[in-house]
């Protein structure tokens, strides 16, 4: 794997991924410091993530880190756990009219939140798009340490169409834990919306 800088190689990510998200999950660990090449995606191995899909179709998926250091025990207090989801059991966090736009676009929120003894230093990034099986909205992304949340949008057309956040999320754990880090392209739900009479977008 070529090594880039964080910021250098994320923006390589994107651009790649943002046209070519997978249309199922992607298991990846690297030992990298940096996040993944772009020519990673798609292409990792089961190692670090643990993905399940709830009833309903959203993606919940959960990383685990586990401290490496002399001493240390299986007590959660040596574990970082982060999870994550497109929904994360809040309505809002599915394909649904956003308000930041008087509902004339589909927004679907991407979020990871990690806990345990090492949280604090455990750097999340996380990316998003909105789709329609014709058309790919702008790639939206957010990155910060314990926890990271972002959401694409894409505007309604007249005719019915099936929405679907699209993401790219990359954890980086601090020193001294195994996997020192891991990645994921999750998926959301699909749900269909149409413009309405009044140009806000109605379910369809």
């Amino acid at each position: 794997m070529k090594k880039l800088s964080r910021m250098a190689c994320f923006s390589a990510a994107l651009v790649v991924g943002a046209v070519s998200f997978s249309p199922s999950p992607v298991h990846a660990g690297t030992g990298s410091a940096a996040a993944p090449a772009a020519e990673s995606l798609g292409a990792g191995t089961p190692q670090g993530p643990v993905a399940s899909t709830s009833a309903d179709g959203e993606e919940v998926f959960t990383f685990t880190a586990r401290s490496t250091a002399p001493g240390a025990k299986s007590a959660a207090a040596d574990r970082i756990t982060c999870k994550g989801a497109y929904r994360g059991g809040k309505y809002y966090d599915a394909p649904h009219p956003g308000a930041s736009s008087k509902k004339r676009r589909i927004n679907a929120h991407l979020s990871v939140t990690c806990t345990g003894g090492g949280a604090g230093a455990t750097h999340v990034t996380v990316a998003s798009r909105m789709v329609d099986g014709r058309r790919a909205g702008k790639v939206s992304t957010d990155k910060g340490f314990r926890s990271a949340k972002t959401g694409g949008d894409l505007a309604c057309v007249s005719s019915k169409r099936g929405y679907q956040g699209k993401g790219y999320v990359y954890v980086k754990f601090p020193p001294r834990y195994s996997p020192p880090a891991a990645s994921l392209n999750p998926v959301s739900i699909i749900k269909a919306f149409k413009k309405g009479k009044k140009g806000i977008c109605v379910k369809a």
